[in-house]
């Protein structure tokens, strides 16, 4: 292992970077001027004693993070626990957000412990197109998770004045001080438990359409571009 990486695996070095990595983030969202727009999408669900498993791209990770709204239902969101997991989770939690271990990468821990967190009546993130694409293209694996667990899914995504687009499969976006910008919480959609292949299908697709719509638009108010989603034949591939 290379020297960088057996550092990175200490707990205290996972400690400092974690703080200053929350510490930029708090900067960055107080700095700027930062909308929550629609989210009456989910606080109607949650009132209704409805379990949610908000959508974001993998892009659009970051923003996340400081997106929620502080005091309100505690958020859940999948954490690895390789190296780069850890650092992400610990910053998650710094931030108030509740990380949820795997210690695999095996899909059925994953949703195994999500739906687990459902059941009870608690709110998820997922990235659907996360660990590693295709890009902005929905996963099954969301939208099953919601139907085990009784829940509505939600798409969120966000965009802002002020970015460092990185050039990496995701185009994740790093929101820099001082900017404007706005998180956007679209139409909640329920999976019924019954739900037929075609219908799930159906549902998957209408989601994708909306996350990619949502960013689309929150892109074009700031400026900012939007990175095409992954092609047909990236998908099958």
């Amino acid at each position: 292992m290379k020297l960088h990486k057996r550092i990175l695996n200490i707990n205290w070095v996972q400690s400092i970077i974690t703080g200053l990595a929350a510490a930029y983030l708090r900067f960055v969202r107080f700095s700027g001027h930062w909308e929550m727009r629609d989210w009456h999408n989910i606080q109607d669900v949650i009132d209704q004693g409805k379990p949610v498993v908000l959508c974001f791209w993998h892009g659009r990770l970051l923003a996340k993070i400081f997106g929620w709204p502080k005091g309100a239902v505690a958020l859940h969101q999948l954490s690895t626990a390789h190296r780069d997991g850890k650092l992400a989770g610990k910053t998650y939690q710094r931030l108030g957000l509740i990380p949820v271990w795997l210690e695999s990468k095996s899909p059925t821990e994953a949703t195994r412990k999500i739906v687990k967190i459902l059941k009870a009546g608690g709110v998820c993130s997922i990235t659907p197109d996360g660990p590693k694409g295709p890009r902005q293209r929905m996963q099954m694996g969301a939208v099953n998770m919601a139907r085990m667990g009784g829940a509505y899914l939600v798409p969120v995504s966000s965009s802002g004045s002020r970015m460092k687009i990185l050039s990496r499969w995701d185009r994740m976006q790093i929101p820099l001080p001082f900017a404007r910008g706005a998180f956007q919480m679209g139409e909640a959609i329920e999976v019924p438990r019954k739900a037929s292949a075609e219908e799930l299908e159906a549902i998957r697709i209408r989601m994708e359409d909306n996350l990619n719509t949502l960013t689309r638009n929150l892109d074009k108010e700031f400026g900012q571009p939007t990175p095409e989603p992954a092609t047909l034949e990236e998908v099958s591939s």
